[in-house]
């Protein structure tokens, strides 16, 4: 091909150039007129990781164990005495609902985030409530609630709730309530997000065992 075939393949590409743009305007042209070279240079996604809810297993106590005490670490650093003074969901506890198949876990990429307990069954706690339920009949509490300290801020807080509620409509519950200490300000804020309803307060029986009780009931079971 000699020069004058390029000039005229250049004349018509300019051509066509003018006749979409005249249609189309100069933006949407050029991005078609480019869709080539932008195909070649664009880098390619990374994986999204992999989250999997599911039972914990005797193998799975001790990262349960860390990542709770990472949990309260953090709740001393905020100045709240939830979980302190030997209330936390320590090993013995840990090992109970292990024994209840209670215990779930969410991991990530098969490393565990975030764990939590579905515990049924009457809780005299709840049943001494000051406030009213919305409904009463069978229901799952949410319990022992922590994530890893390593992906703080990165949701793994609400795909935990959100797994966990799944399951409780799983297992056919349609009523869900959990607590938390009325200053937990971040708990607070993603239980009202998940849609649970204030009931009103619970008292365990220890020291600064006050906590705001909240129920979310589930129509679809």
């Amino acid at each position: 091909m000699g020069y004058e075939d390029e000039d005229f393949i250049v004349r018509q590409a300019k051509q066509m150039g003018e006749l979409l743009g005249g249609f189309l305007g100069k933006k949407d042209t050029e991005a078609i007129l480019s869709f080539g070279e932008e195909a070649q240079t664009e880098e390619p996604k990374e994986d999204e990781p992999h989250f999997e809810f599911r039972s914990s297993n005797e193998s799975d106590i001790t990262t349960i164990g860390v990542i709770v005490n990472e949990a309260k670490n953090y709740l001393t650093e905020q100045g709240s005495p939830q979980w302190q003074n030997g209330h936390e969901p320590h090993e013995a506890i840990i090992r109970e609902d292990l024994k209840k198949e209670a215990s779930y876990v969410l991991t990530m990429d098969d490393e565990i985030v975030g764990t939590v307990a579905l515990i049924s069954g009457v809780d005299p706690v709840y049943e001494a409530i000051e406030g009213a339920w919305q409904e009463a009949g069978p229901y799952v509490a949410l319990h022992h609630v922590a994530v890893s300290q390593k992906y703080r801020g990165a949701g793994i807080g609400e795909k935990t709730l959100k797994a966990a509620i799944e399951k409780a409509e799983e297992l056919g519950f349609k009523d869900i309530r959990i607590d938390t200490y009325p200053a937990n300000q971040p708990m607070l804020g993603l239980i009202g997000k998940l849609g649970f309803n204030y009931c009103g307060m619970i008292y365990f029986p220890y020291a600064d065992g006050e906590r705001k009780a909240f129920q979310l009931i589930k129509r679809s079971v």
